[in-house]
């Protein structure tokens, strides 16, 4: 029993389901935060872009190998390549109908097709010109992730936006992008063997290390400035950003779990904003 929940939560994880579970807890977190009611459309709406994005890019990943990939989750992509493809465009597919045929979807269509544009063609620079683009990738995924996960909230907000809200959004970026970085630390091995590129094309494992250290200081500062300049109301989603950046800084710090652990964990790490609902 314990051995099929397992497979079955990696099958979970190598179609990124777990990360699409995070993304639409970072938009309840937000959403909660501005006082904002979203329909469970606009969750399915995410959570298919986000699936769209994550799988697009490790569709692209796979196919770059002439073999089989070193990872797990690239080996999956690999081998069912082609049913992933039949199901990525019948999500794609879906989008589009959602955001054409549902009234209350609509004020989606622009700030999202312009969002979606810059992905697309972010994305393809990153293929066709991965090595001299790499510095960049983790960089603007998080960008991309924070700004889907807050936009639908920021839209719908009709009053003056709080100034924490810009804040707690940086906060969740640097986690973010702590995330992706731990992660290309720790597939550095497997992703010069498979050819894949990331920041490490640029910088040295170690000159990251620092750099990861760097800009989780710098969040738990932000954090503590937050806790302190800011009115109570905004402590609550202070303390789970806090919570969710320590979890990420303990377990890059842990060199006794294997990386495939860590990484189901810090995933996990991002359905933790969905304790606001809680309050």
């Amino acid at each position: 029993m314990v051995n099929s929940l397992k497979k079955f939560y990696s099958y979970l994880n190598f179609l990124s389901f777990d990360v699409v579970l995070g993304a639409t807890a970072g938009m309840a977190f937000f959403a909660h935060l501005l006082g904002v009611f979203l329909i469970p459309e606009i969750y399915l709406i995410l959570g298919l872009t986000v699936w769209i994005i994550y799988t697009l890019d490790h569709l692209m990943d796979a196919k770059k190998t002439k073999t089989q990939p070193s990872t797990p989750r690239h080996i999956f992509h690999f081998r069912y390549g082609n049913p992933i493809q039949f199901a990525l465009v019948i999500a794609f597919l879906l989008v589009v109908f959602m955001l054409i045929f549902l009234p209350s979807l609509r004020f989606l269509i622009v700030p999202g097709i312009v969002l979606a544009g810059v992905i697309t063609v972010s994305l393809a620079l990153f293929y066709f010109f991965g090595r001299r683009t790499a510095f960049l990738k983790e960089f603007l995924i998080a960008i991309f992730y924070v700004l889907g996960i807050t936009l639908a909230p920021f839209l719908l907000k009709d009053t003056q936006i709080p100034t924490p809200f810009f804040l707690l959004a940086a906060a969740y970026f640097l986690i973010a992008w702590i995330n992706l970085l731990i992660l290309s630390y720790l597939d550095r091995d497997s992703d010069q063997k498979d050819g894949f590129n990331s920041v490490l094309n640029w910088v040295t494992p170690r000159k990251l290390n620092t750099f990861i250290l760097f800009l989780a200081i710098l969040g738990i500062l932000l954090s503590c400035y937050l806790l302190i300049s800011q009115v109570s109301y905004f402590h609550i989603y202070t303390s789970i950003l806090l919570l969710m950046l320590l979890i990420h800084v303990v377990y890059f710090l842990d060199n006794k779990k294997n990386k495939e652990t860590i990484r189901k964990i810090l995933e996990a790490s991002f359905l933790l904003p969905l304790l606001v609902l809680l309050f």
